[in-house]
């Protein structure tokens, strides 16, 4: 790991380098020759103090990622319970979609079952009241037959 960190330091001096000679334009091998050689000149202090922070900033990027696969991890199985209780929500709802269906289904039988139980009594009553009709009709043309005959009894008997 640390020479991992004097890696890092190094390409970062040398970018650092680069990118000063780039801006102001005197880019030269012999400006990189005594850019190196400042480089080196550094004291252990430098670099130490340079190793240390870079130790540091790994830590709190570790730190960071683990945190963050951590809440990554969390995140993901909420997200999986989540999705659990979506599907066993949307199965409950099919189920309660199909009774319903069912319930209206049988309701709409027996509904037809009523309205047919209601026609044929009708029917029955409408063909009882015809023939009522019939009798009483025979028995007032009987009796309107006989009003001439009680007319001249009442006129005899006068």
């Amino acid at each position: 790991m640390l020479s991992l960190m004097f890696v890092l330091l190094w390409v970062g001096v040398v970018c650092l380098c680069y990118r000063q000679l780039h801006q102001t334009g005197t880019l030269s091998v012999g400006v990189m020759e005594e850019s190196y050689r400042d480089t080196l000149d550094c004291t252990e202090e430098d670099i130490t103090d340079k190793v240390v922070f870079l130790e540091k900033r790994v830590t709190e990027l570790e730190k960071d990622t683990a945190a963050n696969g951590e809440q990554h991890s969390r995140l993901k199985q909420e997200n999986l319970q989540l999705v659990h209780r979506a599907n066993a929500l949307e199965e409950q709802l099919k189920e309660q979609e199909l009774r319903a269906d069912q319930t209206l289904l049988e309701e709409i039988k027996k509904q037809r079952e009523l309205l047919s139980k209601m026609e044929r009594e009708k029917s029955i009553e409408i063909e009882n009241l015809q023939a009522r009709l019939q009798q009483l009709d025979d028995e007032n043309s009987e009796l309107r037959s006989c009003v001439p005959c009680l007319k001249a009894n009442i006129e005899r008997l006068e």
